[in-house]
């Protein structure tokens, strides 16, 4: 199986170091996406070789917050999750894990599915 990895958007330097002390603990690699990878596959960031389905969409630089978690089992998940807690770090909204549904997402479009579904949850829908 792959190293854990954790891809990082847009964080802020204090909230990035939390997460690069806890990265270091739990032994999971940090990736901090930037701004012209955006079209690319989520899978690819996260080192899997992916074929989109489709041709590349132009994308839109966005400034929120995001993570996503790839190749994490359940435990260290969980581990990873708790330590964020723990250490008491901003909370940041927009968390996803890496799946077969996300994994040719580019970087907007997952984005844009997290803050609609983080939208509707608080709505209680």
């Amino acid at each position: 199986m792959a190293q854990p990895t954790l891809l990082t958007y847009n964080l802020k330097p204090g909230t990035k170091a939390g997460l690069v002390g806890i990265c270091q603990r739990l032994n999971i690699r940090i990736r901090e996406v930037g701004r012209g990878e955006y079209v690319l596959p989520i899978g690819a960031l996260a080192g899997i070789p992916v074929m989109r389905t489709s041709a590349p969409v132009p994308v839109e630089a966005f400034d929120d917050e995001m993570l996503v978690m790839c190749h994490m089992l359940s435990d260290g998940l969980d581990a990873f999750l708790e330590a964020m807690r723990d250490d008491c770090l901003p909370r940041i909204p927009l968390k996803a894990v890496l799946t077969p549904a996300n994994v040719t997402w580019n970087s907007t479009e997952l984005r844009d599915a997290l803050t609609l579904e983080h939208s509707m949850m608080r709505m209680g829908k």
